[in-house]
């Protein structure tokens, strides 16, 4: 069954309705779990995704970049070649999705009210702290819509790592996304960390502090 899930929002000064379709083919296992695969498109960076999801678990996704197919654990990399079965069509649902969406930009214009997630975030450690013991710091992003947006870490508000996500999104059941980032600590005293997330819509950066 193929299903339309549509969103909109309006640029900054309300003026266009941008469309960000995510088409879904969905079939459930015998054992009442969802297997699902997941494109969406849409204006920002990244411009398309496609996900191959397990319930509300990622196995897959798919670079458009170098149209390779990456495992979210390294376990399911012995099936990477049967994620996506028929490549050929990708590109060709890709220019459809983006038809879909600037028809219904047209259409909608000034008519769709915004709709933007709101974006939690948390941060919290992989392992039990311990002074001085190496661990990972996990910042957790959820409520994410659309799925475009920069992290941040920091360490006594020095800049350790920035980057664009543009494969590692959850496709979550209520139509939103969640996405991780990780960073590799050794916690000391008086030492503070900092997750910042930055939205492209609406230019919000969200500020989660750890220390």
């Amino acid at each position: 069954m193929n299903m339309p899930w549509l969103r909109s929002s309006l640029d900054s000064l309300h003026t266009l309705v941008l469309i960000l379709p995510v088409l879904a083919t969905l079939g459930h296992c015998d054992d009442g779990h969802l297997l699902s695969q997941v494109l969406f498109c849409q204006p920002n960076e990244p411009s398309s995704g496609l996900l191959k999801m397990f319930d509300e678990d990622q196995m897959f996704s798919y670079n458009f970049s170098d149209n390779s197919v990456s495992p979210w654990i390294k376990d399911f990399d012995k099936w990477h070649d049967q994620a996506f079965p028929d490549p050929s069509t990708i590109f060709s649902h890709v220019k459809l999705c983006n038809r879909f969406r600037q028809a219904l930009t047209e259409a909608l214009e000034d008519i769709t009210p915004e709709a933007i997630g709101g974006a939690h975030v948390t941060v919290f450690t992989a392992n039990p702290l311990k002074l001085g013991v190496k661990n990972t710091l996990i910042c957790s992003i959820h409520d994410v819509y659309p799925p475009a947006l920069t992290i941040t870490w920091k360490k006594n508000m020095d800049v350790l790592k920035r980057s664009l996500i543009s494969s590692k999104y959850f496709a979550m059941s209520d139509l939103s996304f969640q996405v991780f980032s990780y960073l590799n600590v050794t916690p000391v005293d008086n030492e503070v960390y900092s997750c910042e997330v930055r939205l492209s819509r609406d230019n919000r950066t969200i500020t989660e502090y750890w220390y």
